[in-house]
């Protein structure tokens, strides 16, 4: 044999992102291209939810004297090419040092949140900038791909770009036509992925620079008539005071919308922080405690136009396909009784356990009676002021934005503080009702907690860091 070793790839890719097709496209572009190839698999904890690593290696010799011998998984230094559908997964194998100055990383640049992301009780994201720029410095060459600008979104086309880009990084010794070939022998979805496979190869060729980093919020615009109200906020607030407003128009009308601007309104006259941080928090934390899930909520989105026909896109269904689609639902008693009027809140059973035990709901949403059923619900958030939930979440809400501007004047910090302390009204069920009552012992007796101010601070900022860090903690 001339050649001493195999060329390897590492490939990193989520559940439901087709790495496996990816795999079976290399390992067939190899054969079809004469040389010896082996993939195995380390699958993750559960599809969509865990990430599956896979070990490419190919010997770069067609027709060897004696049968390579492969492995069954990667040592430091051993990795030609690391590929991943996801930044963090890239750098996941920095950190375990199969990335190293032999290595090409190719990888997208948009990131698909984690689990413990999700849960974390704020933001709890891992920006993808700082993963890219180690990646850069660490490797051979850096491939970055980003996705939804090659795509148009399109996320089941991505795996096709990844491959285009390794076949285009010139890595491995196979044809860019046995790589086409592979694709057209899979026959799935054949037209669409060989158009992904050759955006790849033209981004690998290109070896363009990574894009610039962007905070990674997108705003939805303000609905038709709040240009007026808008404009008496600095530029810099616009983009979240609009995207507030157009949350709480679809969350309910244009008159809850106005209740919003009222409510800020009086933290604004308040407000003499740097770039007004003050009212810019108030806005984001706001606009999102008045629109609290409830069951009307679940049922708006649940039926939102085009939903199925994005379902069906992700699972790659022709149009002449039927789609048999079930929503499970579980709510428990402070769900169901929610909605209702206090008088009439009584009459739904609680159940047993310290939440209760909530009903389990198998609901046929592709079907016209099941679709139509969420959809009564969701039209009847016109009753929703009417709710016991909605009197409640009010009541709340107004306690925390009396203790906000009573901090102003004395501590503006402490007064910023305060409204990042409206984290803890997350979630629903009991996670819920937990956060409301620690948020709730936290604003007791809060005239007399102003006395001695710095103290005060030291205990709300001990109450954030908390519900950062455990969202089940409590402090007292």
């Amino acid at each position: 044999m001339i050649a001493e070793r195999p060329v390897t790839a590492l490939i990193g890719a989520l559940g439901g992102q087709g790495g496996g097709v990816l795999v079976d496209w290399l390992v067939t572009a190899a054969e079809k291209s004469g040389y010896p190839a082996q993939a195995t698999s380390t699958p993750g904890v559960a599809q969509r939810t865990g990430a599956t690593t896979y070990l490419f290696e190919l010997f770069p010799e067609k027709n060897p004297p004696q049968p390579p011998l492969f492995a069954l998984f990667p040592g430091s230094d051993d990795i030609d090419l690391m590929a991943a559908l996801e930044p963090t997964e890239a750098g996941r194998a920095l950190e375990r040092g199969f990335v190293t100055a032999r290595t090409t990383v190719i990888t997208a640049t948009e990131r698909t949140y984690s689990t413990a992301e999700k849960v974390a009780a704020g933001d709890g994201t891992v920006p993808a900038r700082p993963v890219l720029d180690g990646l850069s410095r660490a490797s051979r060459d850096l491939i970055a791909l980003p996705m939804k600008e090659l795509t148009g979104g399109v996320s089941p086309q991505w795996n096709a770009v990844l491959f285009g880009a390794i076949a285009g990084s010139g890595v491995f010794p196979f044809s860019v036509d046995d790589c086409r070939d592979a694709i057209r022998s899979k026959g799935v979805a054949v037209d669409r992925n060989l158009k992904g496979f050759e955006q790849g190869v033209e981004q690998a060729r290109l070896k363009a620079p990574l894009p610039e980093e962007e905070d990674g919020l997108a705003y939805n615009g303000p609905p038709p008539g709040f240009e007026a109200e808008l404009d008496r906020y600095p530029e810099r607030l616009r983009p979240i005071v609009g995207h507030a407003l157009a949350r709480l128009v679809d969350y309910q009308d244009d008159a809850y919308a106005r209740l919003f601007l009222d409510h800020l309104r009086t933290v604004k006259a308040l407000d003499t922080s740097d770039n007004m941080a003050l009212t810019g928090e108030v806005a984001k934390r706001l606009a999102a405690w008045m629109s609290f899930e409830d069951v009307i909520r679940v049922a708006q989105l649940k039926t939102r136009p085009g939903r199925l026909d994005r379902i069906r896109g992700e699972l790659e269904l022709p149009d002449d396909a039927i789609l048999n689609l079930r929503d499970y639902f579980k709510p428990g008693h402070a769900e169901m009784a929610g909605f209702l009027p206090g008088w009439l809140a009584w009459m739904v059973p609680k159940g047993s356990g310290r939440a209760g035990s909530g009903w389990s709901l198998h609901w046929p949403t592709s079907s016209a009676w099941g679709f139509a059923g969420l959809k009564l619900l969701a039209g009847r958030k016109g009753f929703r002021r009417a709710g016991s939930q909605y009197g409640e979440e009010h009541a709340a809400i107004g306690r925390w934005l009396d203790a906000i501007r009573a901090a102003a004047p004395v501590d503006m910090d402490l007064a910023v503080q305060t409204a990042k302390a409206a984290i803890w009204a997350r979630g629903y069920g009991m996670v819920r009702r937990e956060g409301m009552a620690t948020l709730d012992r936290l604003l007791d007796g809060w005239t007399e907690k102003l006395s001695d101010p710095a103290a005060l601070k030291a205990k709300v900022d001990q109450s954030i860091i908390l519900a950062h860090a455990n969202p089940d903690a409590d402090i007292h």
